[in-house]
């Protein structure tokens, strides 16, 4: 039993270590801004209601194709029935203050090796897709400033029960990333967030319940590479 399981550290160690030799760590900063599409959203994309983001992220890269990152980012939503007047007799508003942390796998469409066959660094452009798992917390603040809510001809109607402060997401697309130097990278992504609710602005059975909320991130990033890639790495 002690051989095998040997046998079997060995066979692993002979698989990852190649990789992990050459495997780079780098940390990049994020700055952009968001927008969100739900409940209280008419069209796609409401310009009104963009807001500023930020974060960072903390990446791996396993190879010349793929890298992987834990990411944060802080950002705003909010939608306004104000905006749209065939819904101003509705009067339903939100704001929300969210952190977003995600896993997120690249995929560099033509690679990301940066040295030519001499071992010298060479600039390079790549675009990107991307898609990763994770969670944000939202602390919403949905409510009405219709006639009917402020004369207490109604009920207002939040906030709902069923509403949740983390939800589940799954961010997913594009972008394009520029090697600048063996230390220093520059790149921009955009991409949406599938919530998995219908309560990222906090509002579902008093709307549209049942059709889940979205928002979206378009961001430039700074990436700087721990290891110099003219030194290792890819």
């Amino acid at each position: 039993m002690k051989k095998r399981l040997q046998s079997y550290v060995g066979v692993i160690a002979c698989v990852l270590l190649p990789i992990l030799g050459n495997a780079q760590f780098n940390f990049g900063l994020i700055g952009g801004v968001a927008n969100y599409q739900g409940d209280v959203a008419k069209d796609l994309t409401d310009v009104q209601e963009t807001h500023f983001a930020l974060g960072g992220s903390l990446g791996y890269r396993i190879s010349p194709e793929l890298d992987i990152k834990a990411q944060i980012v802080l950002t705003k939503l909010s939608g306004n029935d104000a905006n749209y007047t065939e819904r101003q007799y509705r009067g339903f508003k939100f704001e929300s203050n969210i952190v977003e942390f995600a896993g997120i796998l690249d995929y560099y469409v033509l690679g990301s090796s940066t040295r030519s066959s001499t071992g010298v660094f060479v600039p390079k452009f790549t675009p990107l897709v991307y898609a990763g798992l994770g969670f944000t917390k939202v602390d919403n603040t949905a409510e009405c400033f219709s006639s009917d809510c402020i004369n207490n001809v109604i009920d207002p109607p939040f906030p709902e029960k069923d509403a949740k402060s983390m939800l589940f997401t799954v961010p997913f697309g594009l972008g394009f990333k520029y090697d600048a130097s063996p230390l220093l990278a520059f790149g921009i992504r955009g991409g949406y967030r599938y919530s998995f609710s219908d309560y990222l602005d906090g509002i579902s059975k008093a709307a549209n319940e049942g059709k889940n909320d979205w928002y979206f991130v378009l961001g430039a990033n700074v990436i700087f590479y721990i290891v110099p890639k003219e030194t290792g790495g890819f």
